[in-house]
């Protein structure tokens, strides 16, 4: 099983009890997935979410691993007795790796509708948009 992160998940983009989620992951390669992706801002921090469709949203795929889904899932909002209550949704999708490689990995897709406060992030990637912006980022709490 494979997992794509494109956010605060991101090792060069967690901060604090965040980077704790990440214990047990296996190695990482960057990817991209189709969607489009908008920054939500929030009082700790702001946070990406991925909205299928056109464009390309750029990320990493790992290895699950060891890591701790039911506590990926928690972090996430994902709502395990009803997919539709949840602000994201934990579904596969296509990847396509550095060099070409095509998988299938899980990835948590935004379950809300698209509102005017999410600010569009064009080019699809959230660790540059933090530098590009200065924003500073989600670090959970």
């Amino acid at each position: 099983m494979h997992l794509f992160f494109y956010g605060v998940l991101l090792g060069q983009v967690a901060q604090g009890p965040v980077r704790d989620l990440l214990v047990g992951l296996g190695s990482g390669r960057t990817a991209t997935t189709g969607g489009r992706l908008y920054a939500v801002p929030d009082p700790r921090g702001w946070y990406p979410v991925l909205v299928p469709g056109e464009g390309r949203v750029r990320g990493m795929v790992h290895a699950a691993g060891a890591v701790d889904l039911a506590a990926l899932d928690r972090f996430e909002g994902v709502d395990p007795a009803d997919a539709a209550a949840g602000e994201y949704r934990r579904k596969e999708v296509a990847v396509c790796c550095e060099g070409g490689e095509a998988l299938r990995a899980l990835a948590y897709l935004y379950n809300r509708p698209v509102t005017p406060e999410l600010v569009a992030i064009p080019h699809g990637d959230f660790a540059r948009w933090l530098r590009e912006t200065g924003a500073s980022v989600f670090a959970g709490g």
